[in-house]
Parts: C-alpha cells; sequence; structure tokens
C-alpha cells in the first residue's frame, strides 16, 4: 500500500543540544507543542500528548542519538490516522547553522488528518523554533487555531 509523509526543514538559531532538549525533555516539549505532555522521554518507553483532554497520541521513543536524531513510533492514541506512523527529528549543522530536518512518515494515502497535520506540524516546528531561540513557544491550546479535523464536503 502506498504512503505519504510530512517533510519540512527548519533552521534554528540554538546549538544541536539544545534543540535535542527541547524535542526529547517532556517538560520543555510542554513548552512549543501542548502543555499536556506525559511519560518518559528513553528508548522503549512512551510519551503521551493531550490535547485539552483529548490523548492526541502515545509515542514509544525508538532512536535517540544525543543532539543528532530523535525518532517516534505511534502506538496509540485518538488521531487513529497517527496509528503506525513514525516521526522523526533529525538534527544537524551546517557552516555553524543548526537544521532541523522533521519527517512525520508511513502515512495511509487516504489518511483524512493529513492535510490539518502537516499544517499544524509546520505551525508548531514555528513553536519550537521561537521556545529555542527565545524560550516562549506556543504550545497547544496557545497556538494558531486551524482546526479543521476533516475536510470540507465537495
Amino acid at each position: 500500500m502506498a504512503t505519504r509523509e510530512i517533510w519540512h526543514e527548519i533552521l534554528i538559531n540554538a546549538s544541536p543540544a539544545e534543540l535535542y532538549e527541547a524535542i526529547t525533555d517532556p517538560k520543555k516539549l510542554a513548552h512549543w507543542w501542548t502543555i499536556d505532555v506525559r511519560g518518559e522521554s528513553a528508548i522503549g518507553r512512551h510519551l503521551e500528548f493531550w490535547f485539552s483532554g483529548f490523548r492526541g497520541s502515545v509515542m514509544e521513543v525508538t532512536t535517540l542519538k544525543p543532539g543528532e536524531l530523535v525518532q517516534w513510533h505511534v502506538i496509540d492514541g485518538g488521531a487513529t490516522d497517527w496509528l503506525d506512523t513514525n516521526i522523526e527529528f533529525r538534527i544537524f549543522q551546517d557552516i555553524g547553522k543548526t537544521h532541523l530536518h522533521f519527517r512525520h512518515s508511513e502515512w495511509l494515502e487516504d489518511a483524512k488528518a493529513f492535510p490539518h497535520c502537516s499544517l499544524g506540524w509546520a505551525i508548531f516546528l514555528i513553536s519550537l523554533k521561537e521556545f529555542v531561540e527565545t524560550g516562549k513557544g506556543r504550545p497547544h491550546p496557545y497556538d494558531m487555531p486551524i482546526n479543521m479535523w476533516t475536510p470540507p464536503s465537495p
């Protein structure tokens, strides 16, 4: 079966170590993605991301390479289009600048939430950039509202 992926790249004015910490520390994740993050960021452990009482996703942490790579596998949650997808944060430096390559892969081709989530990830990656650079991000519920969980009728 064919799959698709969300892919974004963003330049962040911070060290790879600072960026890695913002992606792996649950307390820091709560400053840029959603204020309700539960669990532990360790290989084989789970992170839960809640959105106003809705358990959006449960991630199994599959890869942690400090300052370089974070990978999660979605194993549960209310966002059913996310089940069995993979999320990757790849951090690297080029000419003294820190880059983040973000991928959310293995989406089913007919996933209804794909357009909404692609835009949502872009907004939350900007929130991540703001958090790492200034100390203040825009996590849910303080993010830019784009709530359109179902596509409009034709």
